[in-house]
């Protein structure tokens, strides 16, 4: 797996800071080269990890401890950014590699998540504190909002597809947790301001759901597949309009599928009302809402 270097573009100015990035980004290299060593490969894998989220945090201490000393304006909003990765993100990231046996697949997921994370983090966050890029304009929606909005979707989840979920994160920008496919529906509210939903599903998780409604075993994306996709995100959004009131007066104008990088853009280029990532034993969901 290939891990970025480190480079200049990513300081912010502050040593402390900065210091500690580079540390997250050599710790990462040395994962990556884990399976060079595969008679302690697992053991490894598990205490890199450990490493990784021991030094994280400390970090993140660190970090809010700045803020605070010079009064950062965005120091609520970017500590809940820190809070979505350690008490959602890591642990259900740990815990598939942990259930997998420290597969290659579920390693490479939490690496390739991580330095997702990581290096967007610092390009619009971090950078903003100390001026070196604007401050974002999103501000998030009020964390116990947030944490009802997430178990409202898990509950549809279940009653829709019969699986269990839980929320990977509250802040999903695009980590790449494998190949996805994407429905996008562009409704039109009452007042005529578009709202657009996109609802993402790993390809295991599509595999999942076709395989349980035709009786036979699916390995492969096909017509009838990516179509049964679109389905489904029509009923998830009918039954999520119950408690999602903003859409309940909203009128179906369009839909399509699009794929990941045309997903990962939009959300780069356009902060979402809500962004959810939920990880379900098939496969990873998203679920986003764009005004």
């Amino acid at each position: 797996m290939t891990v970025l270097e480190w480079n200049d573009r990513l300081n912010i100015g502050v040593e402390l800071i900065d210091n500690a990035h580079k540390k997250l980004f050599s710790i990462m290299r040395r994962m990556a080269r884990l399976q060079e060593n595969p008679e302690n490969y697992k053991l490894l894998c598990q205490e890199g990890i450990k490493y990784f989220k021991s030094y994280t945090l400390n970090h993140f201490a660190e970090e809010e401890a700045y803020m605070q000393s010079i009064h950062y304006e965005r120091y609520e909003m970017h500590k809940r950014l820190h809070e979505n990765l350690r008490d959602k993100t890591l642990p259900v990231l740990e815990k598939e590699v942990l259930e997998t046996d420290c597969s290659v697949e579920s390693v490479q997921r939490f690496m390739g998540v991580c330095m997702a994370w990581l290096t967007q983090h610092i390009m619009i966050e971090d950078r903003a504190i100390t001026g070196k890029v604007p401050a974002p304009h999103i501000n998030g929606r009020p964390k116990d909002e947030a944490d009802a909005l997430s178990q409202s979707v898990i509950q549809v989840l279940k009653t829709i597809l019969g699986m269990d979920a839980e929320t990977a994160s509250e802040h999903y920008q695009g980590e790449d947790t494998g190949t996805m496919a994407f429905c996008r529906l562009a409704y039109r509210s009452s007042q005529g301001k578009p709202v657009n939903a996109y609802l993402g599903y790993q390809d295991s998780l599509i595999f999942s759901i076709v395989s349980e409604m035709t009786g036979a075993r699916m390995n492969k994306l096909d017509k009838m597949s990516l179509c049964a996709i679109q389905q489904i995100s029509r009923s998830v959004m009918h039954q999520l309009k119950a408690y999602f009131p903003d859409t309940d007066a909203c009128t179906l104008e369009k839909e399509n599928l699009i794929s990941y990088e045309i997903m990962r853009k939009t959300l780069l280029n356009y902060s979402p009302y809500i962004s959810f990532l939920f990880r379900t034993q098939a496969g990873y969901f998203v679920f986003c809402i764009q005004k």
